[in-house]
């Protein structure tokens, strides 16, 4: 699996399709996605996830469970923390980081994949979290 796991169409009434061109999801196109989303699946990120580095060819880097709801707090993982402070609260429709320098938005509801862009307005994501369970 590389970064395209985050890869669809423009938003709108077509939100929920993939598409296959291979350019990883620019953060204004998530957040559209994600609020397209209900609020109650936005923020039940809850499971294991494989991190992979975008800047690295989308490598993978570690694996890390986390548990969602009204914050993304991490359980176990390979390395610490994984890429973002904990915990990240829930500011509707992404987590955010205490310092504002991370979001984590779902961009992938039918996979359960997670995008962890640094800051607010940041074009491109730094890692992408693949749901493993």
């Amino acid at each position: 699996m590389k970064g395209d796991d985050i890869l669809f169409k423009k938003p709108g009434a077509e939100a929920m399709s993939r598409n296959t061109k291979g350019d990883v999801m620019p953060q204004t196109e998530a957040l559209a996605y994600a609020s397209a989303l209900p609020p109650a699946q936005r923020s039940d990120v809850s499971g294991c996830y494989c991190l992979k580095c975008v800047p690295c060819g989308s490598f993978p880097i570690a694996t890390h469970c986390v548990c969602g709801g009204d914050s993304l707090c991490w359980g176990c993982g390979t390395i610490p923390f994984a890429c973002c402070s904990i915990p990240m609260p829930f500011i509707d429709p992404y987590f955010r980081s205490i310092k504002r320098d991370c979001t984590v938005m779902l961009v992938d509801a039918e996979r359960g994949t997670l995008a962890c862009y640094p800051g607010e307005k940041a074009e491109k994501p730094c890692c992408i979290w693949s749901k493993l369970w």
